[in-house]
């Protein structure tokens, strides 16, 4: 096996890891803070870390010597990936529910590898095919686990909801298509994660100026003390952990298995839901389970 594609899997499988943890963490933080504000306050923390990491690793604070290429392409990807699609996810749970969302959600990975063959020329072995397509399959059967979701056809948002997911999904396959670019060679993932949330707390804390939420958002430092300790975990293992495995994997491995890799958080989600929410352990999880085992099995391969 190639060693820079095994790299490149399994930084995509500690990326799931970590945004599994992540989820967890936000989900204790957001019982008291809605996810716009949750998102807001953890970006600062994050962009705060990775600063000092890229100082110790880099030499420098900020990678001022990165081309502007590069920024595009990891601005680009910040806005559709942490912003836009962050959006019209939030939209979606509005309209359609949290089940409902998160199963066109589950499309990325495969808008991704289209994206990648398309703009990037990133064809696909049989064999990844087959193991993308297990993997999803199984996110999928572990996603629609449930019961109905928020609203059903009849409701005038159905549509639109269903609409929000799927360009939700697409703003995150587009985001990974991006950031391949952004670290296309051997630059540093650890300064492209810190490009990407650069731009992603400007964008945020402007949007927030401009809808005259900012000092409400800064109050709830001093207000929500409890929940900015979950925000501050979650700060490191996603933006600051997670991200950067992302990027790495993005870096060594393809598009399309890269993202169908990191979208496993549904699957890393159920033993941290069993231990921390004492959620059941079904049958049907574990079904979904064994097949997206299978393919990542596949995809390793």
């Amino acid at each position: 096996m190639n060693l820079d594609n095994l790299t490149g899997e399994l930084a995509g499988l500690g990326a799931a890891l970590a945004f599994s943890f992540t989820s967890t963490f936000f989900t204790l933080a957001g019982r008291k803070l809605s996810a716009i504000s949750t998102l807001a306050l953890s970006m600062p923390i994050s962009c705060v870390i990775l600063m000092g990491l890229h100082l110790l690793t880099v030499g420098e604070i900020v990678p001022t010597s990165a081309p502007l290429e590069r920024w595009f392409y990891l601005g680009v990807s910040s806005i559709s990936g942490f912003v836009i699609s962050s959006f019209f996810i939030l939209r979606s749970f509005q309209y359609i529910g949290t089940r409902l969302t998160l199963l066109i959600g589950s499309l990325a990975p495969i808008l991704s590898a289209i994206l990648a063959w398309i703009f990037l020329d990133q064809a696909l072995s049989a064999n990844s095919v087959v193991g993308i397509v297990l993997v999803v399959a199984g996110i999928i059967w572990v996603v629609s686990e449930g019961g109905k979701g928020k609203t059903t056809e009849r409701d005038d948002n159905y549509h639109k909801g269903l609409l929000f997911a799927l360009m939700g999904a697409l703003g995150q396959a587009i985001a990974f298509v991006f950031s391949s670019q952004g670290v296309a060679g051997d630059f540093p993932p650890i300064s492209a994660s810190l490009m990407r949330t650069v731009v992603a707390v400007v964008t945020v804390w402007v949007m927030l100026a401009v809808q005259g939420n900012l000092k409400h958002n800064l109050r709830l430092i001093q207000t929500e003390s409890h929940s900015m300790k979950f925000i501050f975990v979650a700060s490191i293992t996603g933006p600051v952990i997670g991200a950067s495995f992302v990027l790495l994997a993005l870096q060594f491995a393809s598009v399309g298995v890269a993202s169908t890799l990191i979208n496993t958080t549904p699957i890393m989600i159920i033993p941290i839901g069993y231990f921390v929410f004492k959620d059941r352990i079904t049958v049907h999880a574990i079904v979904g389970t064994i097949v997206a085992i299978i393919g990542i099995a596949i995809l390793f391969t």
